[in-house]
């Protein structure tokens, strides 16, 4: 009796013991509770032919037992073999249907068999016989999200923080919920109600801030955050979005006190270093910026962003020449962002490179052709080579994917009168400035040969006091 004691207080012992038993291939008595912590244990160890042997050799020992078979079951799905579980779980199922696990293991086989109609069903099964287990409520929202029924699924999340307000998986995933469908509102709605009854949770003031965050409203995102982080400090993922949102806000130097929070929780990691650099750079502070930027790379030498950013910095701190090698080191590692090439190819332009810029200035109209200012970039230089139909053909194609842009119709009348165009120019100056008024003086700054055409500056001048009106 005192060993069987003691196996109850001690699992390990009783694995031991089983262990010592088929090494010796001998036959040992084991209480039920003792063997069902033996499976138990290797589960946890991820043993599972340990725990099919042990299954196997527990079914003999107590053959009405269902909870071996429905073990068997769950590591027979676990290893892909579907069909076996579903089998088991069919036999148990005739004498013990009212067993919820039977139809929560049949749900999550299904699952992973990709039949989440099938799923739903089974988990639903499971809540008919005992409504009050809450993670099968997780289960079925999960269910409803792979089929993008988001609605169905913040349905069964309501039920699951109904039963257990605590449970952080239903608060992160019904956060997902409205961020997939950029209800942002609705969920802003959801989450300040939930806080009025449950004010000292950190996840739903995450949630919350994340929220405001998609919004750009970061002063309550900030708030939110800071309340996530005073009921617990330790929240590293709070201080990381709270400090997203301060560098968002242009509190750059509150951002990087928070960015530097998370060295107190976390081990250094390289994106928290990039960003702190980006900080220090938009302080147009270079030598810290570049610190960071280095430590970033440092830590992580396939992060394309750190490499630019050093290269970025360089330049600030007139060292133009070594610049270069970094650009081009983070494009290497990704090739298709354009806002890299069109770093590469204004520095190459600033250092006469002037053919290097233009093909630089290309991959930008490849990769993405949706940046306004590439198309203004690409024309000037064209047009200060004095290859003017190129220029006219580049800014043609630019209103295919900004249809009725203020800035770049102002750029097409510019083009036109060094077409020698003259009527056409001041047709596009008047349709420029009925979109942005505002830019009129700048343009005639801007665009010399606007800024000469009397007609074109009579325009302005009526648009500039037709805004005052």
């Amino acid at each position: 009796m005192n060993e069987f004691s003691e196996e109850n207080e001690n699992p390990e012992f009783a694995v031991k013991r089983f262990e010592r038993m088929l090494r010796l291939n001998e036959q040992y008595y084991f209480e039920r509770d003792d063997l069902e912590n033996i499976v138990e244990f290797y589960i946890h160890e991820n043993h599972h032919q340990k725990a099919l042997k042990a299954i196997k050799f527990a079914s003999g020992q107590y053959p009405d037992s269902t909870y071996f078979i429905l073990r068997k079951s769950q590591l027979l799905s676990a290893e892909g073999k579907y069909d076996a579980a579903l089998k088991l779980l069919t036999d148990i199922e005739i004498f013990e249907p009212g067993n919820p696990e039977i139809f929560v293991t049949r749900g999550g086989i299904y699952a992973m068999l990709g039949r989440p109609a099938e799923a739903i069903e089974a988990y639903k099964a499971a809540l008919r016989i005992d409504r009050r287990i809450e993670e099968i409520y997780l289960f079925i929202a999960f269910e409803f999200q792979n089929q993008g029924k988001y609605a169905k699924a913040a349905r069964y999340l309501r039920r699951c923080l109904k039963l257990n307000p605590d449970n952080e998986s239903a608060l992160y995933e019904m956060s997902f919920c409205f961020d997939v469908t950029n209800k942002f509102s609705a969920g802003i709605r959801f989450f300040n109600e939930f806080l009025d009854e449950q004010p000292y949770s950190k996840v739903a003031w995450y949630a919350l801030g994340h929220l405001y965050s998609k919004k750009q409203n970061y002063i309550k995102a900030i708030e939110a955050f800071d309340y996530a982080t005073v009921i617990d400090d330790s929240f590293a993922s709070a201080w990381f979005n709270k400090a997203n949102c301060l560098a968002a806000a242009e509190r750059y130097e509150d951002a990087i006190e928070a960015y530097k929070e998370i060295f107190r929780l976390e081990e250094p990691d390289a994106t928290t270093f990039l960003y702190i650099g980006e900080c220090y750079e938009n302080l147009d502070k270079y030598p810290e910026a570049l610190k960071y930027y280095q430590r970033a790379s440092a830590l992580d030498e396939f992060l394309p962003d750190a490499w630019v950013g050093i290269g970025v910095v360089l330049d600030y701190l007139d060292r133009s020449s070594e610049s270069l090698a970094f650009i081009k080191k983070g494009i290497n590692l990704d090739p298709t962002r354009g806002t890299f090439w069109f770093i590469l190819g204004y520095l190459q332009l600033k250092m006469g490179f002037a053919p290097e810029a233009e093909e630089s200035y290309r991959k930008v109209l490849e990769f993405e052709p949706e940046n306004e200012d590439i198309w203004i970039f690409m024309t000037n230089l064209l047009l200060e080579q004095g290859r003017v139909e190129e220029a006219h053909e580049i800014i043609q194609e630019s209103f295919k994917y900004h249809p009725g842009h203020g800035r770049l119709t102002f750029q097409a009348c510019e083009i036109e009168l060094h077409r020698g165009n003259t009527q056409e120019a001041i047709m596009l100056a008047e349709i420029a400035l009925s979109m942005e008024p505002a830019l009129g003086d700048k343009m005639l700054e801007e665009l010399p040969r606007m800024g000469m055409n009397p007609e074109i500056c009579r325009l302005v001048e009526r648009y500039r006091d037709k805004d005052k009106e």
